[in-house]
């Protein structure tokens, strides 16, 4: 399964050849949303607090669905490597709550713009993370494109054991990064499971392909609001 059907020869994202999305609001109903196998739905932002200079979770992003026939990450953006006890107890809480409304959660996904250098820590993080996770839920990280420059063994290590998957993300804001087939070359070399993340509308080179590693797990479409 690669989420991309062959339907389009056009060189732009066009959401209905995909299945698997991001969600990060109010997104009208579509066609392809109806038949999305997988979706990345944000809930929330781990930052630290100006005032009490604590973390603290906001939820962010649309309100519980009901959406049982597809597979559901619930995902939440990270701004620092220091969390107390209780934001992964928030998250469980709000993963339940999912769960009571007949949704089938995947697991959570982890979205954090770690500098490449900074990796090693990040990867010490989410090995943290992962054993505080309960086992039923997979653990998905989203990631910037230099991070394909990875060469630290010990920091593919620690992800290889911690993650089920990252998620490459080819763009910044609504648009396509210009060299993303640069980067994306090199990753088959990091020997980790992966999808590749593309933007509603934007650039995408259907000459590439990647259906031959073992290791690319398909597409993620982040939806842009109308």
């Amino acid at each position: 399964q690669t989420g991309q059907s062959a339907s389009s020869a056009s060189n732009h994202i066009d959401a209905n050849d995909y299945d698997a999305f991001w969600i990060w609001g109010e997104i009208k109903a579509a066609p392809y949303l109806n038949k999305a196998k997988q979706v990345y739905i944000l809930q929330g932002e781990i930052r630290i607090d100006k005032a009490s200079k604590q973390s603290i979770l906001i939820a962010q992003g649309v309100p519980v669905l009901n959406i049982p026939h597809q597979k559901v990450w619930l995902v939440f953006r990270n701004h620092h490597l220091n969390w107390q006890a209780h934001e992964l107890d928030k998250i469980l809480k709000r993963v339940r709550q999912w769960e009571n409304s007949g949704n089938h959660i995947q697991g959570i996904q982890i979205d954090f713009d770690s500098r490449t250098k900074n990796l090693h820590r990040y990867a010490l993080f989410l090995q943290q993370l992962r054993e505080q996770l309960p086992q039923q839920y997979q653990l998905s990280i989203t990631s910037l494109m230099d991070w394909t420059n990875i060469r630290d063994k010990e920091t593919l290590r620690l992800f290889r054991e911690n993650i089920n998957e990252m998620v490459i993300q080819t763009y910044q804001g609504a648009s396509t990064i210009p060299n993303y087939p640069i980067y994306l070359k090199k990753v088959s070399a990091l020997k980790l499971p992966y999808k590749i993340g593309l933007v509603q509308h934007g650039e995408w080179d259907r000459q590439l392909k990647f259906d031959t590693d073992p290791n690319f797990k398909g597409y993620v479409v982040f939806l842009l609001r109308d």
